[in-house]
């Protein structure tokens, strides 16, 4: 599936968040970023925009919370890219939203300083999906991002790429396939010292691969031998 990341940000060349999450797509064959820039009149081309969009399977919004919404430039685009009357090209694709915080997310819900939670407050993207018939993703969260330390921020990156990448309800197995091809690119790109190194992790990641997939075999097993046999 191919996905285009449409990036809405007042101040984007002062945004460190939006940086990492560039660099975080350079290596991905099929995703596509896409920053959101007024014409000299003031507007969008229309026609250019929804092309971008016609080929792509999976559509993700990225925005920081900007006065409880998206910033202007979204809701603009969005008012002139989609009509009503012309959207069947939209059913079945799927609208994740990328949303980036400058509070801790404790805040949003209730008893916490804002008093709602963040789905409450992006509940319109909701109903913009079920009106075209797209398939909602799950939220995902930045928080606090210039807050966090080198360790969170190598955990982002993956979490981030796999959203990007990966089926919504995606399986244990599935990334574990996604970070075995994930080494493979890096290997290739590697000096012959640093192969060797990520080798031995591969086949370490191949080996507890195969592991829990003959553990889950012989769970299943078990299981209708207990339904044959009663239990």
């Amino acid at each position: 599936m191919k996905t285009i990341v449409i990036v809405a940000h007042p101040q984007l060349e002062d945004s460190g968040t939006q940086r990492f999450l560039k660099e975080a797509t350079t290596s991905l064959k099929n995703v596509e970023r896409h920053e959101l820039n007024i014409n000299k009149k003031g507007h969008f081309d229309t026609a250019a925009e929804k092309e971008l969009l016609k080929s792509k399977g999976r559509i993700i919004f990225q925005f920081p919370l900007y006065w409880y919404s998206a910033p202007a430039i979204l809701k603009q685009w969005m008012d002139e890219v989609f009509d009503i009357t012309d959207a069947a090209w939209l059913q079945e694709k799927e609208l994740g939203l990328v949303v980036s915080l400058g509070q801790p997310l404790r805040e949003y819900r209730l008893g916490g300083r804002e008093g709602l939670s963040l789905s409450n407050l992006l509940s319109p993207f909701q109903a913009f999906a079920q009106r075209l018939k797209m398939q909602m993703m799950p939220l995902f969260i930045i928080e606090q991002f210039i807050y966090q330390t080198e360790e969170e921020h190598q955990k982002l990156l993956i979490k981030y790429q796999q959203f990007l990448e990966l089926p919504i309800d995606f399986s244990f197995d599935q990334s574990q396939s996604w970070f075995e091809d994930k080494l493979k690119e890096i290997m290739g790109k590697s000096s012959i010292e640093d192969r060797k190194n990520l080798k031995m992790l591969l086949d370490s990641f191949e080996e507890r691969h195969e592991q829990l997939n003959e553990l889950k075999r012989e769970v299943s097993l078990i299981r209708r031998e207990d339904g044959y046999y009663g239990e």
